[in-house]
């Protein structure tokens, strides 16, 4: 520990010697004519567009930097006594760059100026990434101006959010994944800071959540690092994507725009098409305005070389249409007619009736349960006593809106037979106000501040009025400010102080929240216990039919501090850079969803309680009967979780040679663990406690929770990983002017963002749904036949904090995440080359990898015997019954009616499962440990880039990216100690990438019709064509955890491009099941394949039964459908005056109206439609959207 703090404190000392990222820089070297080294030779910098200079002067070695420049056009002029005095300009910088700028003075006193133009190759950073700049942000089209969708042109980049969205607030820049790596796991960056506000997110649950959003047009430009060798960077995985924000310059500039949205230009949906439904109205109004220049007060105040500003407003409506194919109950069962029912025999192809089964009549004979179906009347099967019906469970009904559609064909007779409009309306606005100060020759200082905030409205269950589901509202609002000081010590050390400041705040509530419970029967004892939880209807989720009700709401804000002080300093070849990475971050939780949750199946009116089919059961059916099958009511806290982070850094940019640069970085990590205020979560579990209940019982148990702050536990969910030292180091090597060869390795840390457990300071009520171990059930929705009332929840459990002990959450199922946890570290390296191709042409091959140790898996430490569960398991010669009859399997419960166990099914159920009573701690459920560092994960690839600029007339981008993931941790099978290793359930093989845009060369002054009068000129110039062009393979695609390839010995699952037929439109597989009666296996075999005989042959596949054996998954061979986009955009220009034009412009997007069905093929054997896409459900992208584009520039 001593050595540690040594070290720590050396490295913190440093930052103060010298300090951080430098941003944008401009560096060279200068010579004489004959090669020998200039020293202190003054090197002036000016920025072209404001006149702002920065001066210094060359060191021993001849070598000059500087650093912490905006993006911009640049001169640099170099000068000594007895040498020419000589000027480069028309400089290009850009963001998160560093441009390469050689003298090679003459003697003599002569000025000489040069013109840089074309393409500048990176010949002094290693770290892997591109640029997008101003007019690809500008001029491509982007739908509903998410510049995310820009960062996802990058080679090694995919979006791993829903692309039905694709809004500035849909936080798609941070659903990125670079190179592999989990989304969210990237640094965020804005003018060269954390952008990234603090995880207090009522709705998005990723890694990170982008602080403000910058409009289109108050973006100068941004770069997506997917390789980030520099030690600047951290508290990340994968890359970084870092945005800069215009500033003003001498001259007025600015904008106005509308973006314009109808439905009479948009195709219809797919699945509106389907079901014959006009296409619904659409309106979208995406309006604003930029301006920035210097600030100037007539007769008062002229900012010129020194204030300037930019102010931006803009302002979203929409109306988005949306379709859902939802299931509903048919109106007469609510008088208990279910005659109707029936379900599509694949093996048939008919027709079947589905039988309902009374659940008070289940009789266990030698094992085996059965049941007597519900009587049939006036030769009507299926007539559930009107007696027999919960008052509770048909105002529930009620609640339902009545079938207006067609079931879907080859499912039951209900499935799909309800068709909602769900349009969802959203309200957006942000403001921005930014101001650059210079302060005399030495210091610059900007501060800005945003704004941003939306509303959303959308029912996303499609059931209307008080049972609906969704967002009512969802709101956000952000408030963000920003300053950044440079200080200039002498040329060859500057200071720069960057700090950001986010507030986020979030509104959700899920559904109306007016809703008066007595009219579901509940009385004023049973709604007083509910509390906040009291005004909503209950979520209840069928296994069949569209769920209703919802789970309340939620309010949380996030704050986060960033400070990022820095120096950087010029030492002979050496330009080095120190800082310290500082953020504080708090997040909280003010009021969480929970209250009343049920679940309801066919379990109460199936043949077979422990055994379900398609021909018997139904959900509804059993829903009425006044029970559910499962639920629970639960409390959650109030929290306030608060996290700091410490990282001292230091880079060295060494110029070995001309074309030869070492870039050497270490950083530092401190990721302290969270801590809640009042230490409201549980810290862990301890084996090896005798549990205080062990009192009140017969036989002691051992086990309990413990609980930070007490009894000696610390405060944080976890021990400080010290050991996160992470060295960078990367090589550019130029050996000649058009070629860069480039590598680097470097080690990152993941950003962990751990969810604990608040067992005791939430209360979870258990529903009580059967006392016979699920024979027959309580009916306590209340039946008139049973005498019951409506009281699901007879006694709901308060929380009661720590106070408890190690006897909080008795009965009932625990995590805790791991005390020991260590911090996920990423090894990347990458190596490559980028050749030059005259001015305007680039191509870059490059080997990208990366490999990440020690990530979060999770285990359940509170197993069943496994002995016991292979007596159960048919596969191994044993019988489900032996674990499973009521007669045989159930034993005398010794926690029945203990205290401690209240709110529980150990408490109220006199027997319990044998099964049960082997767990090291029966007294608990499963209790599982998370952020276990077992996982692993590895990627690689090869990545090309190619890019054709002319000046602003065309512009050509396109990549290609060939990868392959691996994973593995955990256990696919916890009691059989099976390993889980496969490829990465989001891996694809290739990714192509294409944009650019044209001002195609005719008109004045261009290549036809160069002569052309102002009328003609007006007519056919100023035309512009522009398009972005994505395709990507499938991810991998394997059968469902209940399934497996028949006579895998290994007990690994296989699935191969020959042993899955029907895996296209074409073929559909028909399976029937087969059942062996001595051992209970179930296979399913191939009997037909429609009329397409090219499906394959026969193949057989095993179900998985009770208490078998999960195989690991290996995919190979099978893949979902690739995705394709092709947005395209062409626009007209007209010259309003010299620097001020109008354009016109028309965007579409999926043009060629190809839908996208993100679920993939059917993985379920006992489907009709195994193997195919179920489209029916809808597409997962927009259909062709077609938007209106005016903006007026200057």
């Amino acid at each position: 520990m001593r050595v540690f703090k040594s070290i720590a404190g050396c490295l913190f000392g440093m930052i103060f010697i010298l300090g951080a990222a430098q941003a944008q820089q401009i560096t060279g070297r200068v010579t004489d004519s004959s090669g020998a080294i200039v020293s202190k030779a003054q090197i002036t910098i000016t920025n072209l567009e404001t006149n702002v200079t920065q001066n210094t002067v060359t060191t021993g070695t001849g070598d000059y930097t500087v650093p912490y420049l905006k993006p911009g056009q640049f001169s640099v002029t170099a000068s000594a006594s007895g040498f020419n005095t000589e000027t480069k300009t028309n400089i290009t910088l850009q963001v998160s760059q560093t441009v390469h700028i050689d003298f090679a003075l003459k003697v003599g006193a002569v000025t000489e100026t040069i013109s840089v133009s074309g393409e500048q190759l990176d010949k002094d950073k290693a770290d892997v990434g591109e640029v997008v700049e101003n007019d690809r942000v500008n001029e491509l089209p982007l739908n509903g101006g998410d510049l995310g969708q820009l960062a996802q042109l990058s080679a090694g980049t995919y979006y791993s959010g829903s692309i039905l969205y694709v809004r500035p607030f849909d936080n798609s820049v941070a659903a990125m994944s670079i190179n592999g790596n989990a989304y969210g796991s990237n640094a965020l960056l804005l003018d060269g800071v954390s952008n990234e506000a603090a995880h207090g997110d009522a709705y998005n649950g990723t890694n990170s959540q982008q602080g403000y959003i910058p409009p289109v047009q108050a973006v100068q430009e941004f770069k997506v690092v997917t390789n980030p060798y520099d030690a600047v960077y951290g508290r990340l995985q994968g890359g970084a994507i870092d945005m800069t924000l215009k500033s003003g310059t001498n001259q007025i500039h600015g904008s106005v725009y509308e973006f314009a949205r109808r439905a009479y230009l948009d195709a219809n949906s797919w699945v509106n098409d389907y079901n014959s439904i006009a296409k619904p109205s659409h309106t979208r109004d995406q309006y604003g305005a930029e301006l920035d220049g210097p600030i100037w007060i007539p007769k008062i105040y002229n900012g010129s070389d020194k204030t300037f500003f930019l102010a931006q407003f803009e302002n979203w409506s929409e109306i988005f249409p949306g379709t859902l194919v939802d299931t509903v109950p048919e109106p007469q069962w609510s008088q208990g007619d279910f005659s109707d029912l029936q379900y599509f025999d694949s093996s048939t192809g008919t027709n079947k009736p589905i039988i309902l089964y009374d659940p008070l009549t289940t009789k266990v004979a030698n094992g085996t349960p059965t049941r007597q179906p519900f009587p049939t009347i006036n030769g009507k099967i299926n007539q559930i006593p009107t007696n027999r019906l919960s008052p509770y469970a048909i105002a529930l009904f009620k609640l339902y809106p009545a079938p207006n559609s067609a079931p879907r064909p080859q499912t039951t007779s209900y499935t799909g037979n309800y068709i909602a409009p769900s349009p969802t309306a959203d309200t957006y606005r942000n403001a921005l106000f930014k101001v650059d100060q210079v302060i005399g020759a030495n210091d610059r200082v900007s501060l800005r501040y945003g704004y941003w905030e939306r509303y959303e409205f959308d029912n996303q269950s499609g059931i209307p009025g008080e049972g609906a589901y969704g967002e009512y509202p969802h709101g956000e609002r952000v408030n963000t400010f920003t300053p950044d000081w440079i200080h200039t010590f002498t040329p060859e050390l500057i200071f720069d102080f960057k700090a950001s400041i986010i507030r986020r705040v979030n509104i959700l509530n899920e559904g109306p929240q007016n809703f008066d419970l007595t009219t579901l029967g509940l009385g004023p004892s049973e709604i007083s216990q509910f509390g906040n939880y009291g005004n909503f209807v209950p979520y209840t989720n069928s296994s069949e039919f569209t769920a209703i009700g919802n789970g309340g709401g939620q309010y949380t804000i996030g704050n986060s501090l960033a400070m990022l002080p820095s120096v950087s300093w010029t030492k002979k070849s050496h330009t080095i850079h120190a800082g310290l990475d500082l953020r504080f971050l708090q997040s909280g939780w003010r009021y969480q969803t929970g209250g009343p949750n049920f679940s309801v199946d066919r379990t109460w009116t199936q043949a077979n309680y422990q055994a379900g089919d398609p021909a018997s059961g139904n959900s509804i059916a059993s829903l009425l009967l006044g029970t559910a099958s499962s639920g629970t009511f639960t409390i959650n806290p109030t929290l306030l979780f608060s996290q700091h982070y410490y990282a001292p850094f230091i880079q060295d940019d060494w110029k070995i040679r001309r074309n030869l640069t070492l870039n050497i970085g270490i950083r530092y990590d401190l990721n302290q663990p969270p801590t809640e205020r009042h230490n409201k979560f549980d810290y862990t579990f301890n084996p090896s406690l005798t549990n205080p209940i062990s009192a009140n019982l017969t036989t002691p148990v051992m086990g309990g929770l413990e609980f930070p702050g007490v009894n000696g536990a610390p405060r944080s969910y976890n021990t400080l990983d010290t050991a996160t030292f992470q060295p960078r180091v990367g090589l550019s090597w130029s050996p000649w002017d058009t070629l860069v060869v480039h590598g680097g390795f470097g080690i990152f840390f993941q950003n962990p963002n751990p969810g604990p457990n608040e067992t005791g300071f939430s209360a979870t009520t258990q529903y009580d749904a059967s006392n016979d171990g699920g024979v027959t059930p309580t009916q306590n929705f209340g039946v008139p036949t049973a005498g019951t009332s409506t009281n699901p929840f007879p006694t709901i459990i308060q929380p009661t904090g720590s106070s408890l002990g190690a006897e909080t959450g008795l009965g009932q199922g625990l995590f805790y995440l791991n005390p020991q946890f260590a911090v996920p570290r990423t090894y990347q390296y990458s190596g490559g080359i980028q050749q030059g191709f005259g001015k305007d042409s680039q191509l870059e091959l490059l080997y990208s990898g990366n490999r990440t140790v020690n990530s979060a898996t999770s285990d359940n430490i509170n197993r069943q015997s496994l002995l016991l569960r292979a007596q159960c398991n048919p596969e191994l010669g044993g019988n489900p019954n032996t674990c499973n009859s009521p007669t045989t399997a159930y034993v005398t419960n010794p926690f029945f009616n203990v205290n401690g166990f209240q709110g529980s099914n150990y408490y109220t159920q006199p027997t319990i499962q044998q099964l049960n009573l082997t767990r090291p701690f029966p007294q608990f459920g499963d209790i599982t440990e998370y952020d276990i560092n077992g996982g692993k994960n590895w990627y690689n690839s090869l990545q090309m880039t190619a890019t054709h600029r002319v000046s602003r007339s065309l512009t050509v981008h396109g990549t290609w990216t060939w990868s392959k993931e691996m994973q593995s941790g955990g256990y696919s099978d916890q009691y059989y100690r099976i390993p889980s290793r496969s490829i990465y359930s989001n891996d694809f093989t290739h990714r192509v990438t294409f944009s650019g845009f044209w001002l195609l060369p005719v008109g004045r002054g261009k290549m036809l019709l160069k002569n052309a009068n102002r009328w003609l000129d007006e007519a056919v110039g100023g035309w512009e064509l522009a398009t972005i062009v994505t395709w990507q393979s499938g991810f991998p695609w394997g059968l469902n955890g209940s399934t497996d390839q028949n006579g895998s010995a290994n007990m690994q699952r296989k699935v191969t491009s020959t042993t899955i037929t029907g895996v296209n439109g074409a073929c559909r597989a028909n399976w029937q099941l087969v059942t062996d009666p001595t051992t209970g296996v179930s296979s399913y075999q191939l009997v037909s394949q429609g009329t397409n005989k090219n499906c394959g042959g026969d193949y057989t596949f095993i179900a998985i039964p009770p208490y078998g054996i999960q195989p690991n998954v290996i995919y190979t061979g099978i893949r979902d459908p690739g995705t394709e986009e092709w947005d395209m955009s062409i626009s007209k220009s007209f010259n309003v005056y010299e620097r001020m034009h109008l354009q016109f412009r028309l965007d579409a997007f999926n043009v060629p109206n190809h839908p996208t069905f993100s679920g993939g093929y059917d993985n379920s054997v006992t489907d009709g439609t195994f193997g195919q896409i179920t489209k029916s459900s809808g597409q997962s992208n927009q259909p062709r959207n077609v938007q209106l584009t005016f903006k007026l520039v200057w």
